[in-house]
């Protein structure tokens, strides 16, 4: 899964997959959320706008799979 290969290029030692809120585990920060958009935007060819710069659509991996499926990107899980 891309998507995961994205979160692991953040911080390879984290477990994503196992995580329901990336922030309160401390696997994202600010400066990593920023890092991570420009990488969805980039492989995704997408612009993700102000209004869906929430902490629910980068909360874990079912909120981004969703984030995504909204610009018409599909993810296997």
């Amino acid at each position: 899964m891309k998507l995961l290969e994205i979160l692991q290029g953040l911080h390879p030692q984290f477990d994503y997959e196992k995580s329901e809120d990336f922030f309160a585990d401390g696997l994202i920060d600010s400066f990593d959320l920023t890092r991570l958009i420009a990488a969805l935007e980039e492989e995704f060819a997408i612009s993700i706008g102000g209004e869906e710069l929430s902490a629910e659509n980068f909360k874990n991996l079912a909120a981004l799979q969703a984030l995504l499926s909204r610009h018409g990107i599909k993810q296997d899980s």
